[in-house]
């Protein structure tokens, strides 16, 4: 008799779930109509190669991405910056109930050509393009998602922003650029950051990061003649970034030094070497360590008779780990197995992201919800085609079961 009603419940339990499904199908059946579009207009913007400081080409970009978000029925909204590339939000339904504000960014960080004189290739299965997956994979993934919702009657205000100076830490936006997400953001009850994803990754939380420029001053002269008079600033430069890694900690602050630049023939001891440190802050409380740390290395002498200075070149927190962003992972990973769209696996990021100003201003964020590939800032980055309709069927039913 229990078997019996065991059997009956769970029938009357697929039935339940494929009634369910039935008004869910429609929107699906939206995002694969308007699939290739989406794609189409994704190769066409990943041909605008543009690094951030390349104002130009990205407010070209910024102007085809507005004309087509409003042939498709969006509002757009753009918003001029001094230093870099304009910012544009697109949206749909302002000014009723607040549904999700989506964030991505227009800026690679990849020289013009590197990908060749055609930049963007369509394979069978991916595309090989600058910015594909970091981030404009995800411009294309938030608008087709958008588009779903709207063509079946979607009643809330959603929002995506584009922004265009992510790769340099937000350093030609500066403050305004804080405002900006602070102020846009303002209201909704979750963002969600498009970025780039590898696999069925999303991304609970990404460090923080600060950059600085060291600049030393030592005595040069001949290295033959005048060796022992000289304070080599390479040599000083060494000993600098020697103890800055040695303070690196798996898990927690590391210390990079990337860029180093000194001397211009090979017979004369340099008098000046710049380097550039990358820093990484896991939690806002190692923010005063870090900035003591890399003043403090800065500041001694290794050698002797030779001086520096210290200039902060950016700072960006870190987007740390809360229950906020837990409890968003967590109705994104019940509606995958709700209706068999894969998986997710949650991972702690060593990059940053503009997540971190959307959690300081206190709404629940959660990133890498974009297009899924790989090798992102290298010539073979690419995304998996099948992602960007995967990733748009996730963000819709998630909305529409919030």
């Amino acid at each position: 008799m229990n078997s019996g009603i065991t059997a009956y419940s769970a029938v009357i339990s697929k039935i339940f779930q494929e009634v369910i499904r039935m008004p869910m199908q429609q929107y699906i059946s939206a995002i694969e109509r308007n699939f290739e579009k989406y794609v189409d207009f994704l190769c066409k913007i990943c041909a605008f190669e543009a690094r951030a400081k390349d104002k130009e080409t990205i407010n070209r970009m910024m102007d085809y991405v507005a004309e087509f978000a409003e042939a498709e029925g969006f509002q757009t909204k753009r918003t001029p910056m001094e230093n870099c590339g304009d910012f544009l939000c697109v949206e749909m339904n302002a000014g009723a109930e607040k549904g999700c504000s989506f964030m991505a960014h227009t800026d690679t960080v990849h020289e013009k050509g590197v990908f060749g004189e055609n930049p963007v290739t369509r394979l069978a299965d991916r595309i090989i393009a600058p910015g594909i997956i970091d981030c404009k994979g995800g411009i294309a993934i938030a608008l087709l998602t958008m588009k779903a919702l709207m063509e079946n009657g979607y009643p809330k205000h959603l929002r995506l922003l584009m922004t265009s100076d992510e790769e340099v830490s937000n350093i030609l936006g500066g403050q305004a650029e804080v405002d900006y997400f602070r102020d846009n953001c303002a209201g909704f009850p979750y963002a969600i950051n498009c970025e780039t994803s590898e696999g069925d990754e999303v991304v609970i939380s990404r460090k923080g990061i600060l950059k600085y420029r060291i600049d030393i001053t030592g005595v040069g002269g001949h290295s033959g003649i005048h060796y022992f008079d000289c304070k080599n600033a390479i040599e000083e430069a060494a000993h600098k970034i020697l103890a800055l890694h040695a303070k690196s900690v798996p898990g927690g602050i590391t210390y990079s030094c990337n860029i180093i630049a000194a001397g211009n023939v090979p017979n004369i001891i340099p008098d000046a070497c710049s380097l550039t440190v990358d820093i990484r802050v896991p939690r806002h409380a190692d923010m005063a360590e870090a900035e003591r740390t890399v003043a403090e290395i800065a500041e001694k002498s290794f050698i002797g008779g030779t001086s520096a200075t210290l200039t902060r070149i950016s700072k960006r927190p870190p987007m740390e780990k809360n229950p906020e962003t837990m409890a968003l992972f967590d109705k994104l990973l019940a509606v995958c197995r709700k209706y068999d769209l894969g998986s997710l696996t949650p991972v702690e990021s060593g990059g940053g992201s503009d997540s971190c100003y959307t959690q300081a201003a206190g709404i629940p964020s959660i990133c890498g919800m974009g297009a899924c590939g790989e090798f992102c800032h290298t010539n073979r980055e690419y995304a998996l085609i099948d992602s960007i309709s995967l990733r748009a069927k996730i963000l819709t039913m998630f909305l529409l079961e919030d």
